[in-house]
């Protein structure tokens, strides 16, 4: 008699970097997609936590993304600023804002 795992879904915002939030949060064999919409969805085996459970996650900023280097001075600058931290460009309001998401 063989035993799946269940698998779980967890949404985790908008698509930039999808793959790397949704290994770093659930683990390497966690599985990412984007929607039509750009959401990025996180599938994972659910199941008791792992010997190192993922950390909390928490949210801030890095300033204003560059337009001529976008996403990739935005990860650079959230992985300086924050440990373990990854950033993506999002636009409010007209602006294009760096956002970092770490594990705090």
């Amino acid at each position: 008699m063989d035993v799946k795992a269940d698998i779980c879904e967890e949404g985790l915002g908008i698509c930039n970097q999808c793959d790397e939030r949704c290994k770093a949060k659930h683990g390497p064999t966690a599985e990412s997609s984007c929607d039509r919409y750009q959401l990025c969805t996180c599938r994972y085996t659910c199941g008791p936590p792992s010997p190192s459970p993922p950390s909390k996650q928490c949210t801030g900023g890095a300033g204003f993304c560059s337009t001529t280097c976008g996403n990739q001075c935005c990860n650079q600058s959230c992985a300086q600023k924050y440990p373990g931290g990854v950033g993506f460009c999002e636009n409010l309001d007209h602006s294009l804002l760096c956002k970092c998401q770490y594990p705090c």
